[in-house]
């Protein structure tokens, strides 16, 4: 006999006392499902008798082979553990280890130190036990305490844990979280201001056909002036609003190329 099992079964049904059965006994379990497939994982310090789990679950097949007979109990975890993650998703379904455990161990078996999977499957000095020494119970006590304790920081190092995940995946840092909305208000604020200037700056074009031919020759005089006198040069002077432009002498802009081509410009011009 040995003290490490894995399974492939069917369905275990609540009815079942399979699970209560391994508690009196001692060994550890996890019951988990990988997509449409389910498993049990068992192992205990001593050698555990199958016998009747072929009783009480219907196994499909006993997992202790893959390119040969896997024999330690780190081979058993790591085929479990690479059962679990090529599957799309894995839920375990009843377990009495505990909290984050297939975790932990992937942690413990990457060390790759026999002594620390020992010790953290069973316990530190457990070899040493002989088999019918008695707890004392207040030593038990102290000790179910401090199991209880350890449960507790695990659940809120899990917790801590899928925080930080979740504002990994959100839009903002922790440290930013505050200033967000303003950011966003500032964005909005700015993306609407830009989309105002592009209307006012395309409002603010005229055509030629909207000018008197008296007007047009004012400004293009005007132009040619300021032009001469260095002040500002002639596409400036029609479509920007700098000082000296069109735009602060008349409050309208002209696309440089329209009055490039009128008859006025090209009289003037010479």
């Amino acid at each position: 006999m040995k003290n490490i099992f894995f399974f492939q079964t069917q369905q275990i049904h609540d009815n079942t006392n399979l699970f209560d059965q391994l508690k009196k006994q001692n060994i550890f379990y996890s019951y988990f499902q990988v997509d449409q497939n389910y498993y049990l994982f068992i192992f205990s310090q001593k050698s555990i008798d199958i016998n009747f789990f072929y009783q009480s679950v219907k196994i499909i097949e006993e997992l202790d082979f893959k390119q040969r007979k896997i024999r330690s109990l780190r081979g058993f975890f790591l085929y479990a553990l690479e059962t679990m993650e090529k599957g799309k998703e894995y839920e375990i379904l009843e377990t009495n280890l505990q909290p984050f455990f297939w975790r932990k161990i992937k942690n413990i078996i990457r060390q790759n130190k026999k002594a620390a999977l020992q010790e953290f499957l069973f316990g530190k000095d457990v070899d040493r036990k002989p088999d019918n020494q008695v707890s004392n119970p207040r030593i038990q006590i102290l000790e179910d305490q401090i199991q209880n304790l350890q449960n507790q920081v695990d659940s809120l190092q899990q917790k801590i844990i899928q925080l930080e995940s979740k504002l990994d995946n959100s839009k903002y840092p922790l440290n930013g979280a505050l200033e967000a909305p303003d950011t966003m208000k500032s964005i909005q604020l700015g993306d609407s201001t830009l989309k105002q200037n592009k209307a006012e700056n395309k409002s603010n074009f005229v055509t030629l056909s909207q000018i008197s031919e008296e007007e047009r020759v004012e400004i293009i005089k005007k132009g040619f002036q300021l032009q001469a006198e260095g002040k500002i040069s002639l596409k400036k002077y029609y479509e920007s609003t700098d000082s000296n432009s069109l735009f602060q002498l008349k409050g309208y802009r002209i696309k440089y190329e329209a009055i490039r081509k009128n008859k006025f410009y090209q009289q003037l011009k010479q």
